[in-house]
């Protein structure tokens, strides 16, 4: 325990906090793994004011194929749009293995964080659609923005959330070359 508020772990399809208990909520990586993304995304929206959601784009899990996902993801307009993953990646576990032992690609995939991980910046309301589709053509993220809820550049994620990324992200790059 960092202070005195203690350290809670739930169920994300039934959230143990009162309506509009938090000002801003960040979900990284949680998404593409829940059974009712719909009962989830509600939660979220009972709970918070505003959030940040990210989760793979649809290049990333092609490319790096986590089987244990449950949904591919992608943003059109200021919708989340999601279908049911229906094949492994074709290259196995090799974009895995470049990723953890060459630093110039894990660097390559830093850099064009925005085509690998989809970035959804809400206040409010969420919008998300569950895709029929399943063909495995890959849907680039069609926004020009990282972040679609507001236009301003003065939002949390880009004032915090990004830049912070960024440093681990480089202390970890430095770390690796000493192994």
């Amino acid at each position: 325990m960092i202070d005195d508020r203690p350290f809670v772990v739930a169920d994300g399809l039934s959230l143990p906090f009162k309506d509009k208990s938090f000002d801003y909520a960040i979900t990284s990586h949680i998404l593409e793994h829940v059974d009712d993304p719909h009962r989830f995304i509600g939660e979220l929206m009972r709970v918070a004011r505003a959030g940040y959601i990210e989760t793979p784009s649809e290049l990333g899990e092609s490319i790096f194929g986590w089987p244990f996902h449950r949904w591919i993801v992608r943003i059109e307009s200021d919708t989340i749009i999601i279908r049911h993953r229906k094949q492994e990646s074709l290259f196995g576990n090799y974009f895995h293995q470049q990723h953890a032992g060459d630093l110039n690609f894990a660097e390559f995939i830093d850099s064009h964080f925005s085509d690998f991980y989809v970035q959804h910046e809400w206040v409010g309301s969420i919008k998300i659609r569950i895709d029929d589709d399943e063909s495995p053509a890959v849907r680039f993220n069609t926004n020009t923005q990282l972040i679609t809820a507001q236009s301003t550049s003065k939002t949390l994620a880009r004032k915090l959330i990004y830049p912070l990324s960024s440093v681990v992200l480089k202390i970890l790059r430095h770390f690796r070359k000493f192994e």
